[in-house]
């Protein structure tokens, strides 16, 4: 896999992963809402979640057959820390991203360099590695580069499609089905701007991890042609309990580039 083809394989895992984390108490809605009135409950749920703890586990497959297993520990807390740090493959083992405020860090063990830059100066297209941050309440939402409209309440699910409003959006358009019941997206499509399907993302296993809160434990991501490609599970899980501070403390030897 050449650097472009695992760059975009990444973005992909990532974006799957970030879609297993949107939570929401159970509404039992009873009135058809717009298409901003159920986002405004995806964003207001996520709340619903002090602080998160996992083990992320990807699997990558090619041919049918998992071709390579990714592992990761994820930290979130409100309103705005994340460290998301590599456990393997051998050759990631180390890598850090570090989330506090503004402030973006990057650690590559490979190398024993910290790399520095500020959100406030990246699009969320630049951002491909912080989709995670779907959970923070102070970090930029991706959905704001787009307009999403209700095209129908469909087998029981809302239906909605967003179309770029701002030249940072990421993806031609983007397709997604939500639950009334938990306001968890369960399936997810991904288009470029000639209107074709670039990923199918759908968001299973959803339970009760806390009273009134959700989460999908595995996400599958398909291809255009309907051909699995990764595979993200949440396991390991741990919501609302205290997370060690250290965890995102600010190395003073990070370089300000």
């Amino acid at each position: 896999m050449n650097e472009i083809c695992a760059r975009r394989m990444m973005r992909l895992c990532a974006l799957c992963a970030a879609f297993a984390i949107w939570v929401g108490p159970s509404a039992g809605a009873q009135t058809l809402l717009s298409a901003d009135e159920v986002l405004d409950h995806l964003r207001a749920n996520a709340t619903a979640i002090g602080t998160l703890q996992a083990r992320i586990v990807v699997h990558t497959y090619k041919d049918g057959e998992v071709n390579l297993i990714q592992e990761m520990r994820l930290y979130l807390e409100q309103p705005d820390r994340m460290r998301q740090e590599y456990v393997a493959p051998d050759y990631m083992a180390g890598n850090v991203t570090l989330i506090v405020g503004d402030s973006l860090l990057i650690y590559i063990a490979a190398i024993n360099s910290w790399q520095r830059s500020s959100l406030s100066e990246l699009s969320t297209a630049e951002q491909p590695w912080l989709l995670f941050r779907q959970l923070l309440r102070d970090v930029q939402d991706e959905f704001a580069d787009y307009g999403f409209a209700l095209r129908e309440f469909d087998g029981g699910s809302y239906h909605l499609v967003g179309t770029p409003a701002t030249d940072d959006a990421v993806y031609g358009s983007i397709e997604m089905w939500i639950d009334p019941e938990t306001f968890v997206p369960t399936r997810r499509l991904l288009y470029d701007v000639d209107g074709n399907l670039i990923a199918d993302v759908r968001i299973l296993n959803v339970v009760e991890v806390a009273p009134g809160v959700f989460l999908a434990r595995k996400v599958e991501a398909y291809d255009a042609e309907g051909v699995l490609k990764n595979e993200i599970s949440y396991q390991e899980l741990v919501v609302n309990d205290r997370i060690d501070p250290s965890l995102f403390a600010l190395p003073e030897e990070a370089s300000h580039g």
